[in-house]
């Protein structure tokens, strides 16, 4: 309550009580796969084509594959079919890629180095170049330009201009400056004492295939002149022995009782690959490695491929430096980048994780995972489990390729799930080749097979924004850009034993080409409440627009007041709807009603326990699906 103490006027604001709800957006697209660039499992919301090409690497060629980049065909035809906004998700396996680097020494501070790396993931990294140099008008500061080689030419693509490189805090200090700004690497600065490592690498281990015969048998291991004998035990390995317990062994062996030297105390040996990789404790220009063998049936070192007679690699700690220095001064080539492989279901679920934050997605692709029940399908079941549970998108999920559904048998032998949070399209498309040149790349196929996916999310976001999200996507005004046919042909027969199962169809139409027949949810019959796509998704826009609106009367006072308003403020919302077009009827009554109030939706008990419920109700606009025409002979009357 104001307080007036003083004689005078006081001005004061009342609240209207009006508190306007806005819809939210509903053409919001998600896509989660394999690409090759980017950054992992890191949600990047992407507006344009032009983008994901910078970003993400554009579409990858896949050679004489038949099937094209799923990935990279999905998000194109998504922008291509009027899709507007898109998070991209890079899907792989945990721990699988590798980024690329390289290293100068700093030329302000002879005991630190200079670490680039690629900004992410990827053998596109390996194909980035560095250059830095003094400025000669200026002593003390640098200019780094990041580029690649376009033949022997030097491609310029990033410049940064007076950096410093000896006071860590400067505003201009490279590490501060460049990981600010740029898209492609990024700088550390580090002790050069971290890579003076003494090492001893074997050969690739691969063609070793049971490693008890390493039993019985030595070595020696000799870290920076201190010689430890390696003798593996009678029963120290099994045929089911891995490369990891030799490495094991090895390292307890050479270490033995703690003794003074660290070069010993701290040794290591790791599994890199299929190779061992032996490392001394101490981190100096003499540190070393030196693996030998008795020379006779007993020598462990010829079975591991372990020290120079074997082939194998040793350094001191100045040759790893070098190896790492490589490059001609002031000049660096990044190498080491690995793409990763394809991601499994735990890559999956983190991102699904992720996405509970993200709360404007409304559709989620998953291109890559064609659904087919001859494999485990935990990853688009995963990825419906996570749409009932946030209740504001759908799945889209892509049928396998070369599978033709003419028969309700064809469709039940699939097993889709009946779910109303997920749609099924068919047939996959067939798309033009960017790779396909009938002169420079002739044995590569002229069309590819591309899923359906990312073409019905384009089409869903098209007419969200010309329509309405309760307009049914689909019908002659979805002809589909950038489709040059279909893998099978889909007539009144096939939909006929199609359409009933909830499996949408793309059909070549005449005079309107390939367009979207079909708008149905997997819950055809399972829940013909949600059997069509608009109604399913316009509930979602209403849920979610009505969450996110009225937040405000969380711990308001649980009175008429508060429930007048809700009805008031709600009611509003639903009348705008309908004079959009969005409900059945004629009059508002008859199209939604907005009921709260005590003896109506509400016991004592209820308020009581601090719930104030609202009751919503709409008639939902059903898709005029079948279309009847009944003509009668009109008998002349006498």
């Amino acid at each position: 309550m104001p307080t007036y103490l003083h004689p005078g006027v006081y001005v004061e604001e009342i609240p209207s009580g009006s508190r306007p709800i806005e819809g939210v957006g509903t053409s919001t697209a998600a896509f989660v796969g394999y690409t090759t660039k980017g950054p992992v499992a890191e949600p990047t919301l992407l507006f344009k084509w032009s983008d994901y090409e910078e970003q993400f690497g554009g579409i990858r060629d896949l050679g004489k594959s038949a099937t094209g980049d799923p990935m990279g065909f999905a998000v194109y035809s998504f922008f291509q079919n009027g899709g507007t906004a898109a998070y991209i998700v890079r899907a792989i396996t945990e721990g699988s890629a590798d980024t690329a680097e390289g290293f100068l020494v700093n030329p302000g501070d002879a005991t630190r180095i200079i670490r680039f790396t690629a900004a992410n993931p990827g053998e596109w990294g390996s194909e980035l170049r560095i250059r830095f140099e003094a400025k000669a008008d200026a002593p003390g500061f640098y200019t780094l330009r990041v580029g690649v080689m376009d033949g022997t030419e030097f491609k310029e693509r990033e410049r940064f201009n007076d950096l410093t490189v000896a006071d860590d805090g400067a505003p201009d200090f490279i590490e501060s400056k460049v990981n600010d700004a740029s898209t492609l690497i990024n700088v550390e600065m580090q002790d050069i004492s971290q890579y003076l490592l003494g090492l001893s690498i074997s050969q690739d281990l691969a063609a070793v295939a049971d490693f008890s015969v390493l039993n019985d048998l030595t070595m020696t291991v000799t870290v920076d002149g201190t010689a430890r004998t390696v003798t593996f035990g009678a029963t120290d390995f099994s045929a089911t022995s891995t490369l990891a317990d030799v490495a094991g062994s090895i390292q307890t062996l050479v270490r033995g009782a703690v003794v003074a030297n660290p070069a010993v105390r701290d040794f290591t040996c790791a599994v890199d690959g299929k190779q061992l990789v032996l490392t001394s404790g101490t981190r100096l220009t003499t540190s070393s490695v030196v693996v030998t063998g008795p020379g006779d049936a007993t020598d462990a070192s010829k079975i591991l491929l372990l020290g120079l007679a074997n082939d194998g690699t040793e350094r001191t700690g100045q040759q790893s430096l070098n190896a790492l220095l490589s490059g001609i001064a002031g000049q660096v080539s990044l190498a080491g980048g690995t793409n990763g492989s394809e991601p499994d279901k735990n890559a999956y679920d983190a991102i699904f994780a992720a996405f509970e934050k993200v709360r404007d997605i409304s559709i989620l692709s998953l291109p890559g995972q064609a659904w087919d029940s001859t494999t485990e399908q935990s990853i688009i079941d995963a990825a419906v489990a996570h749409a009932e549970k946030m209740r504001s998108r759908m799945v889209i999920i892509d049928p396998p390729e070369g599978t033709e559904l003419r028969t309700e048998k064809a469709v039940n032998d699939l097993g889709f799930k009946p779910k109303t949070y997920s749609v099924v399209y068919y047939p996959w498309a067939k798309v033009a080749n960017p790779f396909y040149n009938a002169e420079r790349n002739p044995g590569v196929p002229s069309t590819l097979l591309v899923a359906p996916s990312g073409f019905a999310a384009g089409m869903w976001a098209k007419i969200d924004g010309r329509r309405g999200v309760w307009k049914a996507p689909a019908g002659v005004e979805t002809s589909l850009l950038g489709v040059a046919g279909l893998q099978y042909p889909v007539e009144d027969g096939e939909q006929d034993s199609l359409n009933p199962l909830g499996v949408n169809c793309l059909r070549k139409m005449p005079g309107f080409g390939p367009v979207i027949w079909g708008s149905r949810t997997l819950a055809t019959k399972a829940d013909p409440e949600w059997r069509y796509v608009p109604i399913r998704r316009t509930a979602i826009m209403i849920e979610q627009s009505i969450y996110n609106g009225i937040q405000w009367a969380v711990f308001e006072p649980n009175n008429h007041n508060l429930w007048a308003s809700l009805r008031a403020n709600i009611g509003s919302f639903m009348d705008g709807l309908f004079r959009a077009g969005a409900f059945q009827g004629e009059k508002a009554n008859d199209a939604y009603f907005v009921r709260c109030g005590l003896g109506d939706t509400m016991t004592q008990g209820d308020i009581d326990r601090g719930q104030v419920i609202v009751i919503v109700g709409f008639a939902p606009l059903k898709p005029a699906e079948f279309v009847i025409v009944r003509i009668q002979q009109k008998v002349a009357e006498q």
